[in-house]
């Protein structure tokens, strides 16, 4: 009878512990994590047209990125923004449009369109990072095209144009010689900074690579307030590139120059280098000359972007580029730059490559590390760099000739 009890009373025992268990447990469920979304814009050549496709994938180091029902297929030649969880393909080359695109309910990409320019865009960049206001600008590939710079705010919430602003080109670089071609552009506070650099319009010759060159705009308004120049480098930036200016946490902006053949430039007379414009100030700092010809390690920087903490993630030339490599945008291998201790640390298991010849450079940070597709031997590969490690890991295959641009939307 005691024995009875006592197989009872331990059987009741088991049923509340296993009660309590059951509620412990549904109470601590595990929610299975939401699957990323990621939108690439490839880019297929043939001997004859590239065609261009915003394609969604949802890993990014594994398997292989396919276009097979999968690509939305974008008219014309197309560069790459992201900001405030949109995906901006723009259009160039006598494309004017730019098509945002966005992640349905479904969790599949979708296009909206409806933003049209005069002129094809040059930038247009999230300008602090909330997901509110990206701001853009437009230029004249010569005189017979247009005489004004086209500055404008996009509101990213409503797909809508804002404040558009022209500025004329002479009033930017007074000089009846060249022309000048954007490089880069960033927003500190109430004013606008752009790189840019001067070119004869008909030929693509530099002849003036003595000086770099800074313009500073109010903003919103883009009224132009001064252009500061600087004869320790040549203008910062190159050819269809937005790698000319970059903006640090603290405010600092700091000015890349590589005056490089193999990036378009006709000449070269001075040294590969970084200026610095501090944080309230808008003229460069005397005190601060980055030579990156000249450091362990360096180069001269083609493409880069801002990765924090005073870094850029960057492609770096491994050679001394000659005349005869103009426009090449070759012999390139993957670097993590830092702007304030002056050095530069190529990435462990980089291969050398060669850019897409395109404005884009087409990588993305996120969570510590870095994102970046590479062709090697006809093969296209995502590329990710662990920033702390400055160590290089090959990804998924891409099915396509290059990726224009990169960006995690969910």
């Amino acid at each position: 009878m005691k024995s009875k009890q006592l197989f009872e009373a331990a059987l009741i025992s088991g049923v509340l512990v296993g009660a309590i268990a059951c509620k412990k447990d549904s109470n601590n469920t595990v929610t299975p994590p939401t699957p990323s979304v990621y939108a690439l814009g490839v880019g297929v050549t043939t001997s004859t047209a590239t065609t261009n496709y915003v394609v969604q994938a949802g890993d990014l180091m594994s398997g292989t990125i396919s276009l097979t029902g999968n690509g939305i297929l974008q008219d014309g030649y197309r560069d790459y923004a992201f900001g405030g969880s949109k995906f901006y393909s723009i259009g160039g080359l006598g494309i004017t449009d730019v098509n945002t695109i966005t992640v349905d309910a479904s969790g599949k990409l979708t296009t909206q369109t409806g933003l049209t320019f005069e002129l094809p865009n040059n930038d247009l960049l999230d300008i602090d990072g909330t997901g509110k206001t990206m701001v853009g600008v437009s230029m004249p590939t010569g005189p017979t095209v247009g005489l004004n710079a086209q500055f404008y705010t996009l509101d990213i919430a409503a797909n809508t144009v804002g404040n558009k602003v022209n500025v004329p080109i002479t009033s930017i670089y007074p000089s009846d010689r060249d022309w000048i071609f954007h490089t880069g552009l960033q927003v500190r506070g109430s004013q606008a900074f752009q790189t840019f650099y001067p070119v004869d319009a008909a030929t693509y010759a530099t002849q003036n690579t003595d000086t770099n060159y800074v313009a500073v705009y109010s903003y919103p308004g883009f009224a132009l307030q001064k252009v500061i120049k600087d004869s320790r480098t040549g203008p910062s930036g190159a050819f269809n590139t937005r790698s000319g200016l970059f903006k640090t946490e603290s405010g600092d902006l700091y000015a890349v120059s590589n005056s490089s053949f193999a990036n378009g430039y006709s000449q070269s007379t001075k040294p590969a280098g970084i200026l610095k414009i501090a944080a309230g100030s808008t003229d460069f700092d005397p005190s601060y000359f980055f030579n990156t010809d000249a450091a362990p390690n360096g180069g001269k920087i083609a493409h880069a972007i801002y990765i924090g903490n005073g870094k850029l993630f960057a492609a770096v030339t491994n050679k001394v580029p000659t005349l005869d490599d103009r426009w090449s945008d070759g012999n390139l291998t993957l670097a993590i730059v830092d702007l304030v201790g002056k050095t530069i640390t190529r990435v462990t298991n980089s291969p050398v490559f060669s850019g897409n010849g395109g404005r884009s450079f087409a990588a993305m940070v996120d969570n510590g590390k870095v994102y970046f597709a590479i062709t090697v031997n006809s093969v296209l590969n995502i590329y990710q760099t662990d920033i702390a490690t400055a160590t290089a890991t090959k990804g998924a295959t891409v099915e396509g000739t290059f990726v224009g641009g990169i960006a995690k939307m969910k």
